[in-house]
């Protein structure tokens, strides 16, 4: 068992993110080619306090918008509030549990296509439950979370329940107290790569992007050394080297087959090198057997600048339930929705 503690939600995230990221082998629960995790941990952050911008980790308006269609009942969501607020509010006794909803699995040889299945273990948001006592707490219950990747959206539900309940109270979500109680808290070494190109902190997106992009002749001994201790980093690496051998021969977007990894190296052109960049690897797919072999199928263009989606900006307004006329970015019009519906395991 591995507990975190932090005063905010915000610098929950961040710690949560970096243990994953510079936790050794003995350190870690589980290292594989595409990941790696710590199992059974609890974290707890002292407020609710939420700082986040989607754009950070190259996520979308659309994708939290899928986020709580796919984990969120509203009318259930309507009677965890009431209930919260109307039976428990800032001093009674119980503790009131919202289930989320089951996510079906996507992909797969079971539903005709010839892409892995995700989502095949079920959801990984599994409850969010209410209390009092001895002070008013938000708990996640999770079976597992990406972080630097999709578990920043899963705290945003968790954040958001939070607002809204507060709300109905008639006191501020930063009140709350967070838990996390989440099975295996993953790393993934391409699908989160945003949170080390992309950190918040200047001085720590400049070491991230050194010990992620530059060749090892071009790092310091002592740098070389934080990378190889680092399983994360390692094959962090090894992703991105691949990528950036990908540019070096000007490999194409149309060229890629794995689709999930194309939308990263899209958004790397874009986030971190530039539009202008980007667009030299735009490029049509072909269609790889029967009658139309070899005929062009699909055009990859390059992706525009994601725009800024701060958390301040979101509510579920989606759902129905807006939130003091509080959503204020309309749909981005990014073309990934498709690319986005990859999940956890």
């Amino acid at each position: 068992m591995k507990s975190f503690h932090a005063p905010t939600l915000t610098e929950l995230n961040l710690q949560l993110c970096k243990e994953l990221v510079w936790a050794t082998k003995e350190e870690l629960d589980l290292v594989t080619t595409v990941d790696v995790q710590m199992h059974n941990t609890i974290s707890q952050a002292d407020s609710m306090a939420w700082e986040f911008d989607l754009k950070d980790l190259w996520l979308t308006k659309s994708r939290w918008t899928m986020m709580c269609n796919q984990y969120l009942d509203v009318n259930d969501l309507q009677a965890w509030i009431e209930r919260c607020a109307s039976k428990i509010g800032t001093k009674g006794r119980g503790i009131c549990v919202l289930r989320t909803k089951m996510v079906a699995a996507r992909g797969g040889a079971a539903t005709g296509h010839t892409n892995k299945e995700s989502r095949r273990w079920g959801s990984c948001m599994l409850a969010i439950s209410y209390k009092a006592k001895p002070k008013p707490q938000i708990t996640l219950y999770s079976r597992t979370s990406y972080m630097g990747y999709l578990g920043a959206l899963d705290l945003t539900v968790a954040y958001m329940c939070g607002k809204y309940l507060a709300a109905a109270m008639g006191i501020r979500v930063e009140d709350f107290q967070f838990v996390w109680m989440n099975e295996a808290l993953q790393f993934h070494n391409f699908k989160s790569m945003a949170f080390l190109l992309n950190h918040p902190y200047k001085e720590q997106r400049k070491l991230y992007r050194r010990l992620i992009l530059k060749k090892d002749k071009k790092l310091s001994e002592e740098e070389l050394l934080m990378v190889k201790s680092s399983p994360a980093l390692i094959l962090t690496r090894k992703w991105m080297g691949n990528m950036l051998e990908l540019d070096r021969k000007g490999s194409h977007l149309g060229e890629m087959n794995y689709n999930t990894y194309r939308r990263i190296r899209r958004r790397y052109h874009t986030e971190v090198k530039g539009f202008e960049f980007a667009q030299q690897f735009e490029g049509w797919s072909t269609y790889k057997q029967g009658p139309k072999v070899g005929k062009n199928k699909e055009f990859f263009k390059a992706y525009q600048p994601l725009v800024s989606v701060p958390v301040s900006t979101l509510d579920f307004s989606r759902l129905g339930l807006p939130l003091d006329g509080n959503s204020q970015v309309e749909y981005d019009g990014s073309d990934d929705i498709e690319d986005d519906l990859d999940d956890e395991d």
